[in-house]
């Protein structure tokens, strides 16, 4: 009995060609000896996977084969994707002397994965062995903590820091190299940015480990920065606080982070902002909460206490009867943040004397005696 291709590549019947392509470059990654070195369990599935996209993803062969699996025509013959026909293709012995540069019929493995990956194979080669030119890459970003008081989280304010990071060589511009050098093509992979060994049955392909897949090495290295491309340098940066920001919020410097590669942008610099604490206030959003003690004759009575706010000392009047843990609103007094503007809340609390004068107690006395 033939094997079902197209449960080997988990697909209906009547999938189309992308389908069928999709589902071949799923498990083609997956299953790649070089993503499974020694394993002939996942060996023999790539060889499973790349016959049935030889026969699926070829309109006339999965023609034939779709015909003869509705005739019943494998009970005896078995299908030769090969001849085009029945009889003689014993399916044991497919992949035997297996190359990836030779699926039959279909060609190359790196045409299949050109057709796939948009003229480039498995390992990122341009068809015809011309290596590819450099990617361009965004530099990655630098992160920060910067320590901030309460009223500079509250009111704004511009903070200076000294970093250190590492920034495009000047002398060389990011190549690398001194100028007039030259670059050449890569003695051990000839350009192509690959390099093949046998194992077994099999021709492995890696990226050339001189000249990292690229398949051209720099001239004569940058003695400023050694050939790396980069050089490590102080910065002294201005960071403009908002203001009403957060504790833990984040300021994003464009531009400030690492640099790019093969004349990629640089990466952003992101500031943590840490907001110290406060005694007298604490914030919650845009609201500020803060707390009073008043002595209890005024709590009974009523009156008037100062209370201090963001910007300035207020008089705020205490009700008659007001109770411990009691919170007064002030409007608009708190954070303005992005048109938004908060209030602030104070608590009211009883002082209680821990000591009293023979006066006071006798009027305490006095007192507790009409209750």
């Amino acid at each position: 009995m033939s094997k079902n291709y197209y449960e080997i590549l988990g697909v209906p019947e009547n999938a189309s060609v992308d389908e069928i392509k999709k589902a071949f470059r799923k498990l083609a990654m997956k299953f790649h000896p070089d993503r499974n070195p020694g394993n002939k369990s996942a060996e023999n599935h790539f060889k499973d996977i790349s016959e049935a996209y030889d026969i699926l993803g070829d309109e006339q062969k999965r023609r034939q084969y779709d015909t003869m699996r509705k005739y019943g025509a494998f009970a005896g013959t078995g299908f030769d994707p090969r001849q085009g026909s029945a009889g003689g293709f014993d399916p044991s012995k497919s992949g035997q002397n297996f190359r990836f540069e030779d699926l039959g019929g279909l060609g190359s493995f790196a045409d299949i994965f050109s057709s796939i990956f948009g003229g480039e194979d498995l390992f990122g080669r341009r068809r015809g062995g011309m290596p590819r030119q450099p990617q361009k890459r965004r530099g990655s970003d630098i992160t920060i903590k910067l320590p901030i008081d309460f009223y500079e989280a509250v009111k704004g304010a511009t903070k200076t820091i000294h970093l250190s990071k590492p920034t495009t060589c000047r002398v060389c511009g990011g190549t690398g190299e001194q100028a007039g050098s030259g670059q050449h093509v890569c003695p051990q992979c000839g350009g192509r940015g690959t390099v093949s060994y046998a194992q077994g049955a099999f021709s492995i392909s890696r990226p050339c480990p001189r000249c990292l897949g690229k398949g051209i090495i720099p001239g004569k290295p940058c003695d400023r920065c050694g050939g790396s491309g980069r050089v490590k340098e102080k910065k002294t940066i201005k960071i403009k606080i908002p203001a009403g920001i957060s504790d833990g919020g984040r300021i994003r410097l464009k531009g400030m982070g690492n640099p790019g590669t093969n004349g990629g942008p640089e990466g952003d610099l992101i500031v943590i902002v840490n907001a110290g604490k406060n005694q007298q206030f604490d914030r919650q959003g845009n609201d500020i909460y803060t707390r009073v003690e008043i002595p209890y004759p005024k709590a009974v009575l009523g009156g008037k206490v100062q209370v201090k706010t963001l910007t300035k000392n207020i008089s705020l009047n205490i009700p008659p009867g007001t109770k411990s843990g009691t919170k007064l609103r002030l409007k608009r007094m708190g954070l303005s943040v992005n048109g938004s503007q908060g209030d602030q809340y104070v608590e009211i609390g009883i002082a209680v004397p821990t000591e009293v004068t023979a006066k006071q107690r006798e009027l305490l006395e006095e007192l507790a005696k009409t209750f």
